[in-house]
């Protein structure tokens, strides 16, 4: 099972994110088998299990505070392979830059799949790029927002839980003030 964890911290970057993303979500990580994330966050001071605390790194699952959180389970045979090419990432640094194209409206200004720094959306389509979906992604714009990625998925068969999906993920403990009845 191939699980993405889509999220927001109480950060106020998290806040501006969601905003210029019209999402609840500014934040996605790959949820590996051991319950760790896997993605790319420039937070110095959240724990780190490997990888770049300033980047691309396993962190536990509850390495910031966070607003909201859900879980996206997709049903393949291919969740090692993604995995694996995500992992080959680790210690790779956030890429800042990333978050500056939100603001850029233009088509194909920035290279999101450069590989010298990833930004969490970005790395996670990356991943999916040639293992998942067996193909290069089309796509118009010079970044992918978490919401971006998400809707990638909109239409997949093999996610299982899109009826639950804006449930409150089972056995979650909840961080102070953390919403999870409505978004």
């Amino acid at each position: 099972m191939l699980v993405f964890q889509f999220s927001s911290s109480t950060a106020w970057q998290s806040k501006v994110i969601r905003k210029l993303c019209a999402s609840p979500f500014s934040h996605v990580d790959l949820v590996l088998p051991d319950g760790n994330l896997l993605g790319a966050s420039d937070s110095p001071t959240c724990p780190c299990i490997s990888g770049n605390s300033r980047g691309v790194a396993i962190r536990p699952p509850e390495y910031q505070r966070f607003d909201i959180r859900r879980q996206l389970h997709i049903d393949t045979d291919k969740t090692n392979a993604v995995i694996n090419k995500i992992k080959d990432q680790l210690g790779k640094p956030f890429d800042g830059d990333g978050v500056h194209h939100f603001l850029d409206d233009s088509v194909y200004t920035r290279n999101w799949r450069d590989p010298s720094a990833w930004f969490c959306s970005e790395l996670c389509a990356w991943g999916c790029e040639n293992t998942y979906w067996e193909q290069e992604l089309l796509w118009p714009k010079g970044r992918i927002s978490p919401t971006g990625f998400f809707f990638l998925f909109m239409f997949d068969k093999n996610v299982t839980n899109r009826e639950e999906f804006w449930d409150r993920i089972p056995g979650l403990n909840l961080g102070v003030g953390e919403r999870f009845a409505s978004i």
